[in-house]
């Protein structure tokens, strides 16, 4: 069999010999298929264990995802797959290739007491950093083999692992020769190069060589105690141990392979939002969406009547709820926003109808409840539910309150944009439907206005449609604009 690497970044991730490795910078360069490679340099190994994680367990078995991509390799090898007590591969001498998730904080502690020789995160930017370095004490091995990571990700900028490869991307005052801005994007000579960096207490220390980053400590830590280890063998406990990191950027242009099998790959990348293009296609760490770039006015089918009620597929109304009026402490306050969302039976978005305003808490239950009997029971009621025992509470009341109607409560987004998304790429191609009401003005104004939740100004109208959005295509609750591209035929 003639495994390797293609010549590239991908070759120089798989021939470094630092501790941790994060292979990225861009969509399509190969990275995933380079950490499934990773561990079959030690497939007769019958003590050396991996495990490679997805930050949730649907992203290891989606369709082409890691483990259907496991076979095209692994099959090669006498072993077998495995789907209990988890995913995993088990090769003929016993080496084994494990895939897991960390959906959740606290699934960090159910590998306590593991000792895992490799360990891989395949979008290490989706994962927090307590995950990241809480795994490596779980990186240890009697295997003969040095314990190390390996890792893949995409540009994120508001990920903490933009911070932690500062070192490896202009910051924001770089230019080029020509005064061009350079800020975002990995700096090419620095691609595979060493450093070396050690945690102290919430700091991370960093410097070009181990014996610079032991000095250093030694130098600025004197009170602590620190016994400086000059040998990496050193077992004590009590002696720091540095780790290497480096970074290795990559591009869909570096992975020929994948190009000649999909010639159309470059042009769906360049079909993306402007700041999905720079991420994404360009390997920019800091792009993010400008004003007016998600819902552009242009985007947005204006027509005068809604579809005829046997042309519905399904409908829902969706309320982001507030439950303030301008006051001197707070002179602009939140919206309580509600979105009349369809979609037909060819697939295309309506949004029917938002009801707006400012409202008292009583007040806002006496519009939601006043409004669903204007829109009658066969219009779903979501209610977004805030975290904790509170938001549970009252929209269980709201439940209540709404007896006869179908009624259900939706966990509050994190993210914004995420939830954005999928509308917005609905709506540049020119598959969402405003119905006229006095509502749309606005609303096409508020939507021409948000970028990423972090704008001056609000968002509740896009709030609103947007879950009702992902309300009617409940199969796409993933959210991503890659998802819905499907939907109205795009």
């Amino acid at each position: 069999m003639d495994i390797r690497p293609q010549a590239g970044p991908q070759e120089m991730f798989l021939s470094t010999p630092a501790d941790v490795a994060i292979y990225g910078g861009a969509a399509g360069a190969g990275k995933s298929y380079a950490l499934l490679m990773e561990p079959l340099r030690y497939w007769d190994n019958p003590k050396f264990g991996s495990v490679c994680f997805r930050r949730e367990s649907n992203q290891v078995t989606a369709e082409g995802g890691l483990w259907d991509t496991s076979y095209d390799l692994y099959s090669q090898f006498p072993a077998k797959d495995l789907k209990s007590p988890k995913l995993h591969w088990t090769f003929r001498d016993g080496m084994t290739i494990t895939f897991s998730h960390m959906q959740h904080e606290k699934n960090k502690r159910d590998w306590d007491g593991s000792q895992i020789a490799l360990i891989m995160f395949d979008e290490l930017q989706h994962f927090s950093n307590t995950q990241f370095f809480y795994m490596l004490s779980r990186n240890r091995t009697s295997s003969g083999v040095d314990a190390y990571v390996r890792a893949s990700c995409n540009p994120d900028p508001d990920s903490w692992l933009r911070y932690f490869l500062a070192w490896w991307i202009y910051q924001e005052d770089d230019l080029d020769e020509d005064h061009q801005y350079l800020a975002g994007f990995p700096i090419p000579e620095r691609a595979g190069k060493i450093r070396w960096m050690i945690r102290m207490g919430s700091k991370i220390v960093w410097a070009s060589s181990r014996e610079g980053l032991q000095l250093k400590i030694a130098a600025q830590y004197p009170k602590e105690g620190y016994i400086v280890a000059l040998s990496r063998k050193d077992k004590d406990p009590e002696h720091l141990h540095p780790k290497s990191i480096t970074f290795i950027p990559g591009k869909a242009t570096d992975n020929k392979i994948m190009l000649e099998q999909n010639p159309s790959y470059l042009s769906n990348l360049s079909a993306m939002m402007d700041y999905e293009q720079k991420r994404l296609r360009d390997g920019n760490w800091f792009a993010r969406p400008q004003a007016g770039e998600m819902f552009k006015r242009y985007y947005w089918e204006l027509v005068d009547f809604p579809p005829k009620e046997w042309e519905i597929k399904r409908i829902v109304r969706y309320w982001d709820r507030a439950s303030s009026l301008p006051s001197d402490v707070n002179p602009d306050p939140d919206y309580t926003a509600g979105a009349l969302v369809a979609i037909d039976k060819q697939d295309r978005i309506y949004i029917l109808d938002i009801v707006h305003g400012r409202w008292e808490p009583g007040d806002v239950e006496k519009v939601i409840r006043q409004t669903a009997a204007n829109d009658g029971p066969e219009v779903t009621i979501m209610i977004e539910q805030d975290p904790g025992q509170a938001g549970k509470f009252e929209a269980s009341y709201y439940v209540r309150r709404l007896i006869g109607y179908d009624v259900q409560a939706k966990p509050k987004r994190t993210s914004k944009l995420t939830y954005w998304k999928p509308l917005a790429a609905q709506a540049k191609y020119g598959n969402v439907h405003l119905v006229r009401g006095d509502w749309r003005e606005a609303f096409m104004k508020e939507a021409s206005g948000v970028t990423d939740g972090t704008q001056h100004g609000h968002d509740d109208m896009v709030d609103a449609a947007s879950g009702g959005m992902i309300m009617i295509a409940p199969e796409f609750e993933a959210g991503t604009a890659e998802a819905f591209a499907n939907i109205g035929g795009l």
